[in-house]
């Protein structure tokens, strides 16, 4: 069926103009109209109110979205603002659920107003007997009891003493408890709808191979909705090797992408400035994702690992074809902003992280020192230096207009970028992201009507793709 699309505003490319509509039939945009044109067709109308945007939907460039669903089962955390209440709601959670496993997720020490520091003793108390865990909100950190260590084991980065797991265990948590591929699924299916919910049509998850299954079997039984670009960890790349994938593999709805690395933790953690590579061992990764032609994300949030990436790359790739990322980039050097523009890497940010850490006060400034603080996610100065970058939401969580918020109200007025372009950012930035720049991403003839509408306030008013807008504003001009 044919349908006329009218909002206020219309985004193409990152500015936001009047009198734009939308000619969209099967899924498809057909045609780009004045929207005086549409008062004389045939065809129905269906026209928004005053101050509404219509834009293509959010494309997430960094999200863990199996991995997020699964979590939707746990027990999370990141509601409290008091350790207190933290340790009460476990005590409870645990005497009223019988587990294998206690799982909690999402805690945020830089929040908590009593006491930010939780050991093993604190879990103890809790229960000696049962394995608890607490994963922290960014992902990089987590607390065992006794329990949980007995059954854990020695493993990297455990230190058994005081119960603190720092990279490969909370990172790798449901490799050490593995849900099997129907709970996997189930949870995809919910962080899905929640994707869907915020406006988001398209992702990249970072994840493992029975996600990548779970996935493909989801696809088979027409399922999944969203456009999903697959990115395998570092420790998967003999499967990979073995397979013969290679980047951009699959298609419109499910493909293969690459690789994702760590070169340094996270800042809640305290671990953003300490290198987890060699140049040798990284230099070597991304030559063999040369000659595999697999796509490489390297995770980078301080300065040192962002410097040790750019370095690098200049020295062992000439034509960045493969699409090879950065993935957070938040406190770079201004050089290497200059040199990542002029290598063609592409980065993938997270505003939300802006948002809900930044300031002068917050936990950004707390656990860095003023000179890194000031380069804070320089987004105005990537603009301004011709970037390739775009816009993600590391499922923390998915809302991008969180992440919007933290681009337009960033708390380094000179680095503040305007709604226009924070909408394209997070929108038509990204398709070049999934390897779709020509098919998604953009408001012109022949793309994928993967169309969005937000209300005065922000808030998602209709998607063509899902439609459940509670207002009818149908015009049958006949």
């Amino acid at each position: 069926m044919k349908e006329i699309l009218i909002a206020h505003k219309t985004l193409l490319g990152n500015k936001l103009l009047e009198n734009i509509a939308i000619l969209v039939e099967d899924g498809k945009i057909v045609d780009i109209l004045d929207a005086f044109e549409s008062e004389i067709t045939h065809i129905p109308v269906r026209t928004f109110p005053e101050n509404t945007i219509l834009m293509p939907s959010f494309i997430d460039t960094h999200t863990h979205l199996s991995s997020y669903g699964i979590s939707l089962s746990k027990p999370n955390l990141n509601k409290f603002t008091l350790k207190k209440d933290v340790i009460d709601f476990a005590s409870e959670y645990i005497k009223e659920n019988e587990r294998d496993v206690y799982i909690f997720v999402g805690y945020d020490d830089s929040k908590w107003k009593d006491d930010s520091n939780i050991t093993k003793e604190d879990l103890d108390k809790i229960s000696n007997k049962k394995p608890i865990i607490f994963k922290r909100v960014c992902g990089h950190k987590a607390i065992l009891n006794s329990k949980a260590i007995e059954i854990i084991g020695s493993i990297e980065g455990l230190d058994t003493n005081t119960g603190i797991a720092l990279e490969k265990l909370p990172l790798n948590i449901y490799e050490i408890f593995k849900p099997s591929i129907d709970e996997i699924k189930e949870g995809i299916l919910k962080a899905q709808e929640i994707a869907l919910s915020f406006g988001i049509r398209s992702i990249v998850d970072i994840t493992n191979v029975n996600s990548f299954r779970a996935y493909q079997e989801l696809k088979r039984e027409g399922k999944l909705k969203l456009r999903v670009g697959i990115v395998l960890y570092e420790r998967f790349f003999e499967y990979v090797k073995n397979v013969g994938l290679e980047y951009n593999f699959g298609d419109d709805y499910l493909k293969f992408l690459g690789m994702k690395i760590f070169l340094d933790g996270s800042v809640g953690s305290g671990t953003h400035d300490v290198l987890l590579k060699t140049d040798e061992e990284l230099a070597y990764i991304l030559n063999m994702c040369q000659e595999y032609k697999v796509q490489l994300l390297a995770h980078a949030i301080g300065e040192k690992a962002i410097n040790q990436f750019i370095r690098v790359f200049k020295l062992n790739v000439k034509e960045n074809y493969l699409r090879h990322r950065i993935e957070h980039f938040e406190f770079p050097y201004y050089e290497d902003i200059e040199l990542a523009s002029k290598l063609n890497i592409y980065i993938s940010c997270q505003p939300n992280f802006v948002k809900l850490w930044g300031g002068y006060d917050n936990m950004y400034a707390k656990k860095l020192s003023y000179e890194t603080l000031k380069r804070c996610n320089l987004y105005k100065t990537m603009l301004d230096k011709n970037v390739k970058f775009s816009f993600g939401s590391d499922t923390m969580p998915l809302d991008p207009i969180l992440g919007i918020q933290g681009a337009v109200e960033h708390f380094i007025e000179t680095e503040r970028i305007s709604l226009e372009d924070a909408l394209y950012l997070y929108s038509t930035a990204g398709a070049e992201f999934l390897f779709m720049e020509d098919k998604i991403g953009k408001i012109e003839k022949g793309y994928y009507a993967d169309i969005i509408v937000l209300d005065e306030n922000m808030k998602l008013l209709y998607t063509s793709y899902e439609d459940k807008t509670p207002y009818s504003f149908y015009n049958t001009n006949y």
